[in-house]
């Protein structure tokens, strides 16, 4: 009598289950494998934006000019206007070689908070009658908290700047010597980062 060659309901039930659990298993695998590559990337991404966002900051900052301007119906601006969502100031370093244009080599340049992101704001000419004339630039959009503070030349943190006003050292001063930007950054946590101010830390110190 031949043997039937093959297998039992009860064997093939056994063999699915078995694959089934490593499918399964193997799925989870691959994906956590792409969701931790995902994740990687988008922190890389993240940090990069960071880094350019503080390094554009470093430039202005490193260039601010005690120079005031005029905007509309003549009305004149301080050099450097400083309150806990924005900031304003006086910056060189506007190429134009050999003085081939007509125009300074100063500019103006803002920096806003507002909801969850950081702005830098920036104007055609110094001083414009129109101020509305501007451009925004969204630096960083992921912000759960953003504001400014000012180091003053004793080493005060200030919550704002006013730069005609006295301070307790009986010095005027038009120009901080520091900003510090503090900033919650979505999975990352607090960040004080501060940015010294060439001008205002060199300068010799002027009393009244």
């Amino acid at each position: 009598m031949r043997r039937q060659i093959g297998y039992t309901l009860l064997e093939v039930l056994v063999a699915l289950t078995v694959f089934a659990i490593l499918a399964t298993i193997t799925a989870s695998a691959m994906y956590q494998a792409f969701n931790t590559r995902a994740r990687v990337n988008e922190q890389a991404n993240q940090l990069n934006t960071l880094q350019v966002a503080m390094a554009l900051i470093t430039r202005d900052t490193d260039q601010i000019a005690d120079r005031s301007i005029f905007g509309n119906e003549m009305h004149q601006f301080p050099p450097f206007v400083g309150e806990s969502k924005y900031l304003e100031f006086t910056r060189g370093g506007s190429v134009n070689p050999k003085e081939q244009e007509r125009r300074s080599t100063l500019k103006r340049v803002g920096y806003v908070c507002t909801g969850k992101k950081l702005i830098r704001r920036g104007w055609d000419s110094l001083d414009s009658p129109l101020r509305k004339n501007r451009q925004d630039k969204v630096l960083l959009d992921n912000l759960e908290a953003c504001s400014f503070a000012y180091i003053s030349n004793s080493r005060q943190v200030l919550p704002e700047w006013r730069p005609y006003a006295m301070q307790q050292t009986q010095k005027q001063e038009t120009l901080p010597v520091a900003i510090q930007f503090n900033l919650t950054v979505s999975e990352w946590g607090n960040m004080s980062l501060l940015f010294i101010i060439p001008e205002a830390l060199y300068a010799a110190p002027t009393t009244n």
